[in-house]
């Protein structure tokens, strides 16, 4: 089995086309179509769909990526206890995290391991929870740092941290001052909130209904935390997030960040996940060390 062509083939679906994919190699595109011709015919069934904008994989392409993505694991793990021998001396770590966890905790880690481990890189991918889990059930991070993961199979807990919803306000606004504030208090104002149908927002909406108090009108629907930490800052909306996404904009006093006092969205969690039965890398384990002592410290 070549694993180059393994490795070529996940590059061709991540890019969902092959022209894109061998742009991003630097490969000239008749190479990459031989190869998968090449894979069609060592598997004995297609493995992508020519769609009219580029490709996607087959039911017989998702199984063979899905392999070849733990074969790829499979080598790096190989090749890092090899390298084990001598100290951490080469290697990558490939994480996926949301966005306020690698805004305001990330950077430090990676900064702290690189100090012991210069040749170590990283390959840090950004989304919202949804987002980072698939990367992790798919094999491209090793490890996620996710929002109230949903219990899904396929993936592992390794560490959490307890990160309630909190209502982030300008200073100028008639709450900023409150030790805490109610549901009833939250309504009263624009709501600035996540997209409809994102797990946050199903318990934000939950937790409104179950006080009676429908969060009218809404001002902002966002998936950008900055957006609607932006929007807090200059209007009398209420921004509901998540502990971690107002920490720096507090301290540099732009926001007050306040309590809700409801049992439903003070009992959140940041979440270290992994895949079940994925081996992570020895690098990776080392660096685990630190996103735990992270999480540890963000507890709220």
């Amino acid at each position: 089995m070549n694993l180059n062509a393994l490795q070529n083939f996940i590059a061709i679906v991540e890019a969902g086309s092959i022209r894109e994919a061998a742009d991003n190699l630097h490969i000239a595109q008749s190479a990459l179509s031989r190869q998968v011709l090449a894979l069609e015919r060592e598997f004995g069934a297609p493995l992508l769909s020519r769609l009219p904008r580029g490709v996607e994989p087959t039911p017989a392409g998702r199984i063979v990526l899905r392999h070849a993505r733990l074969t790829l694991d499979q080598v790096r793990s190989a090749r890092d206890e090899v390298s084990a021998i001598e100290g951490l001396r080469a290697g990558q770590i490939r994480l996926a995290a949301i966005e306020p966890f690698a805004h305001v905790m990330l950077p430090d880690c990676i900064v702290r391991f690189q100090k012991s481990y210069p040749d170590i890189s990283f390959d840090v991918r950004v989304g919202n929870t949804p987002q980072v889990t698939t990367l992790v059930q798919e094999g491209i991070a090793e490890l996620g740092i996710a929002y109230n993961t949903p219990r899904e199979a396929g993936l592992v807990l390794r560490s959490s941290s307890r990160q309630p919803l909190v209502a982030l306000v300008s200073p100028r606004h008639p709450l900023a001052d409150a030790a805490s504030v109610t549901m009833d208090d939250v309504a009263r104002f624009p709501a600035i909130l996540p997209p409809k149908g994102s797990p946050t927002r199903l318990i934000i909406e939950e937790a409104a209904r179950r006080a009676n108090t429908p969060l009218r009108p809404i001002a902002l629907e966002s998936d950008s935390v900055a957006l609607r930490l932006s929007l807090a800052q200059r209007t009398l909306g209420i921004a509901i997030l998540a502990h971690i996404s107002g920490l720096a904009e507090r301290d540099a006093g732009h926001v007050r960040l306040l309590p809700i006092t409801d049992d439903m969205l003070s009992e959140r969690r940041l979440d270290l996940i992994a895949a079940e039965g994925r081996t992570l890398t020895r690098a990776t384990r080392e660096f685990e060390r630190l996103l735990r002592g992270a999480l540890h410290k963000l507890e709220a």
